[in-house]
């Protein structure tokens, strides 16, 4: 009997499913969409049990479409969006049935607080992860502070991972190493929870959970998840990872210099690194990679591809009116009625992609996203473009700051997430890098790298070089153009010139203190 595995990526605002075959194929796919909570300003949340079924309901849509008998599908495993994490009581339910989403920025109130008991340069040194209120640690910090019998309540700090490993039916509750070393509690050196942030912070070190290492069998699958799902009782549950660690390992990122770029709703550009400088490379990201022992350094975009969701719903409503009737996709339509009509460079409008603030390497809660140089001659088109644009130059500011902290990459990188679905957008992320752009047969990589995962914990792959080797295939190349590449030079100065213009004048600041609290 054909053997075949399911990888399974629960997002920021959406959760997907996929069966493949062991050559990376996609048999049979899920996917199911949740809108975030923001019940205050710069508070984000999302119902945890509701994030669960929905992660229900698209596994059980992969299986079906794929048509496979249950029994062949061998093993389930995860990718989670990261430092998003929510609170178990004694019975092992969510308290507030919530999840604090990373794009959360609550905790900027505790971090004076927080770098006055433990500086940032100190947590980034022990943890890998900068001292930024959408870390896990500043938030838990912040609940403790302000809900302190919600603190109380807690027998479990819970990743997303944790959860979902739960409530599929894990032998016991425990904490995913390499995607805990994203919440900024976990001591890169031990890859443990770290004794000298609990000491120095307060945290109750109980309330932290058992590890266990990526491509570990947890469990395996009961009968009432069976029913819920379409899996088979028995199918083996095995630990995943975070997400952008399975999006880099989908795209081939597992040697030193190999290179990938992410543009989702969390953007990021990934570089495999085995032996990193965690001091000299403060302010990047640097978590294991789900070979342990290995790690990457991650330049992270905090709005990402989040801009052009807000765009798809904000500005092209006919859009998503007419891919409701016809079931094409709106990005396509989106694609078709605007990104082609206007020009590099979108006749001199800029977008400055900041919706929930700016990550590496300006780290700044307050940014906003903004249009500059629009005047009555520019057009829908031109503005749509911008958007997809100001994501794409926002992912240079990261390139461009790595290369100067002297972190080395190969000269083609793989471009993963939505971005990579869009020739258009391809072609603008290898102009405005100005470097060659490859994409993947299957553009959810952290997919793939989750059903690689299981693969590996049934026991078919042997690690997750033979996955690598076996799983990931590469299509299209896409070339800089350089008249293009000359546009997006003198764009991208005007892009960097307008955030520190108004950064030096507190403008950014000044728009903070005019949004409503409530």
């Amino acid at each position: 009997m054909t053997e075949y595995v399911i990888g399974v990526d629960v997002g920021t605002t959406g959760t997907k499913a996929a069966v493949m075959g062991l050559d990376g194929k996609v048999i049979g796919k899920g996917y199911r969409e949740y809108t975030l909570n923001e019940p205050k300003p710069n508070w984000v949340e999302v119902g945890a049990q509701f994030v669960l079924d929905i992660t229900f309901d698209a596994v059980k849509d992969a299986v079906a479409e794929s048509g496979v008998t249950p029994d062949a599908i061998k093993a389930i495993s995860f990718s989670v969006n990261r430092s998003s994490f929510c609170l178990m009581d004694e019975n092992l339910l969510p308290i507030d049935d919530k999840f604090y989403i990373w794009l959360d920025s609550r905790a900027e109130s505790v971090m004076a607080e927080m770098n006055e008991k433990i500086s940032p340069e100190r947590r980034n040194e022990i943890t890998g992860m900068p001292g930024y209120n959408i870390f896990a640690a500043a938030k838990y910090y912040w609940v403790m502070k302000n809900e302190p019998e919600t603190y109380a309540k807690t027998k479990y700090f819970s990743t997303v991972e944790s959860f979902i490993l739960h409530g599929f039916g894990s032998d016991e509750f425990v904490v995913e190493i390499s995607d805990g070393t994203v919440t900024g509690l976990m001591d890169v050196r031990t890859l443990d929870w770290s004794e000298e942030l609990c000491a120095a912070l307060g945290f109750d070190r109980s309330k932290f959970p058992k590890t266990c290492k990526p491509a570990e069998v947890v469990g395996t699958i009961k009968e009432a998840v069976a029913a819920r799902t379409g899996l088979a009782v028995g199918t083996k549950i095995v630990a995943g990872s975070g997400d952008q660690q399975l999006s880099a390992m989908g795209a081939g990122v597992i040697k030193d210099g190999a290179a990938s770029l992410t543009i989702g709703t969390f953007g990021l550009l990934a570089v495999g690194l085995a032996k990193p400088d965690f001091k000299a490379l403060t302010g990047m990201m640097i978590p294991s990679s789900p070979v342990l022992g290995v790690f990457e350094v991650e330049g992270p975009q905090v709005s990402g591809a989040t801009c052009y969701r807000w765009c798809r719903d904000t500005m092209c409503a006919a859009e998503v009116e007419e891919a409701a009737k016809t079931g094409i996709d709106p990005y396509i339509l989106m694609e078709q009625n605007y990104i082609e009509k206007s020009k590099p460079g979108s006749n001199g409008v800029i977008f400055y992609a900041a919706l929930f603030g700016s990550g590496y390497p300006t780290w700044d809660t307050n940014a906003t996203g903004m249009f500059l140089g629009l005047r009555n001659t520019h057009t829908k088109a031109d503005m749509v473009r911008s958007v997809m644009e100001g994501i794409t130059l926002e992912a240079r500011h990261i390139l461009e700051s790595m290369l100067a902290a002297g972190v080395q990459m190969d000269d083609v990188i793989t471009l993963t997430g939505g971005a990579s679905k869009s020739a258009g957008w391809c072609q603008i992320v290898a102009d405005v890098f100005g470097v060659r752009i490859r994409t993947l047969d299957v553009p959810d990589a952290s997919i793939l790298g989750a059903a690689g995962l299981a693969a590996v914990g049934a026991g078919i792959f042997k690690d997750v070089g033979e996955v690598v080797e076996k799983m990931v295939r590469f299509d299209k190349v896409y070339e800089p153009i350089p008249a293009n590449v000359a546009v997006y030079d003198k764009v991208f100065q005007v892009y960097k010139d307008a955030y520190y213009g108004l950064k030096s004048t507190d403008v950014f600041g000044q728009l903070a203190a005019l949004r409503p609290e409530e």
